[in-house]
């Protein structure tokens, strides 16, 4: 359970370090596949990617402890209370606190910032391509 309130924290803070924009992804599996990706590249502390497990479902990739991550980020107050008609969540904390909440746990300001920057151009580049895909579905309908 510590693990993921830690990686809760870590998550948002990187997300709020790296100008993400003030919300987070929660839906269409874009941020399951950013982390996945993430592991992947070793861009994200040891102790986040040995505590992360994906598994492929009828609905796609799934990151397995990506929802009680964000539960905890939103008991937290980090995030806003995710919404099923919501596709993200609302980032509640300020530069200053992210900057504490990493320091307390043990990572550096300039590798946080990294990791959300990664987690962010991810983010980006999966939301670019599923409008891709959905545009050639259209087209070839």
């Amino acid at each position: 359970m510590k693990h993921l309130l830690d990686i809760s924290e870590l998550l948002v803070a990187s997300w709020a370090l790296s100008g993400g924009g003030e919300r987070i992804p929660t839906s269409h599996g874009i941020l399951d596949r950013a982390l996945k990706e993430a592991v992947e590249h070793e861009s994200c502390p040891p102790w986040v990617s040995d505590n992360l497990h994906f598994v492929d479902s009828r609905i796609g990739l799934q990151c397995v402890e990506l929802p009680s991550l964000l539960d905890w980020a939103q008991r937290a107050h980090l995030t806003s209370a995710p919404n099923p008609s919501y596709h993200s969540a609302q980032i509640q904390i300020s530069e200053g606190a992210a900057r504490d909440l990493v320091n307390n746990l043990g990572v550096t300001e300039g590798n946080a910032k990294r990791w959300g920057d990664h987690l962010c151009a991810l983010v980006e580049n999966i939301g670019k391509s599923m409008n891709a895909d959905s545009a050639a579905a259209i087209e070839e309908y």
